[in-house]
């Protein structure tokens, strides 16, 4: 009974292993060629890091996919035509993106010397257009702007 019990738990943890062997061996994503059309993200980002950006993007603006992108007709396999530029947001955030990285490479490098990084939530707050920024403080003296 021993021999048949040890025998069983031997051939369970070989199809364990082999299971997990298969697992690692599975072909990943072929990311450099799955998505088309990137002009500012690297073309051999990852899946799950481009999923990341993404969702990143939506929070950092308050928004959803289609605001960026065209949904495909209904029965499509993808819900979105992501390669398409129709829409001009998608335009607007790439040239963002751009802008984003030069003050980030170019200009903090020089008055921050803790290497803090500008971001979309930076200036957005969580919504599409950034919120106007707040009056200037009054200085003594001075009456305040009024308030529109």
């Amino acid at each position: 009974m021993r021999m048949r019990a040890f025998a069983v738990t031997v051939a369970f943890l070989l199809a364990a292993c082999a299971a997990i062997r298969a697992q690692k061996h599975q072909q990943v994503r072929a990311d450099a060629s799955e998505f088309k059309n990137l002009q500012v993200l690297p073309s051999n980002i990852k899946h799950d890091d481009l999923i990341a950006t993404m969702r990143g993007f939506a929070r950092a603006l308050g928004t959803r996919c289609d605001h960026c992108h065209v949904e495909n007709p209904p029965g499509s396999k993808e819900r979105f035509d992501y390669a398409s530029d129709k829409k001009k947001e998608k335009n607007i955030a790439r040239t963002m993106l751009r802008m984003t990285r030069t003050i980030n490479d170019d200009y903090l490098p020089r008055v921050d010397p803790k290497g803090q990084k500008v971001a979309c939530i930076t200036c957005h707050l969580g919504h599409p257009e950034p919120p106007p920024p707040p009056p200037p403080p009054a200085q003594e003296g001075t009456q305040a702007p009024p308030k529109s």
